[in-house]
C-alpha cells in the first residue's frame, strides 16, 4: 500500500554527469580558490546532487537535479563569498615546523 509519504522521491536517479556538463565546475574551482570549502554527494536515494559551500563555519547546502538552478545557486555562492572572504592567514613558503609526539612511556 502506498502513502502520501511515499510520493515524495523522483523514482530516478540524478544524473550528475549532465548536471556537470555546465558552468558547474568552473564556478566550483573558483569558489574553492576563493577559500570555501564545497562538498558535493548525491543523496542517500540517488535523486539529487547535494551541494554545500562554507565559509568560516558558515554553509549552506541545497539539492539539485536542473543545471541551471546549481548554476544560480553556485553563482550566489561567489556573489557571497566575494562579499565576504573567508579570514585565513597567509600560505608561508616556509617549511613546517611540526614536532612529533612520543608514544608510549
Amino acid at each position: 500500500m502506498s502513502d502520501w509519504f511515499d510520493g515524495g522521491g523522483s523514482a530516478s536517479p540524478v544524473d550528475v554527469e549532465a548536471l556537470m556538463d555546465s558552468v558547474a565546475p568552473a564556478l566550483i574551482w573558483e569558489l574553492a580558490s576563493l577559500g570555501a570549502l564545497i562538498s558535493i554527494g548525491t543523496t542517500s536515494d540517488g535523486g539529487a546532487l547535494g551541494v554545500t559551500v562554507t565559509v568560516d563555519g558558515r554553509w549552506r547546502r541545497d539539492y539539485f537535479r536542473d543545471s541551471e538552478l546549481l548554476k544560480e545557486f553556485l553563482h550566489g555562492a561567489l556573489s557571497a563569498v566575494r562579499a565576504n572572504p573567508p579570514e585565513r592567514p597567509s600560505a608561508s613558503a616556509a617549511p613546517s615546523q611540526r614536532t612529533r609526539g612520543r608514544r608510549g612511556p
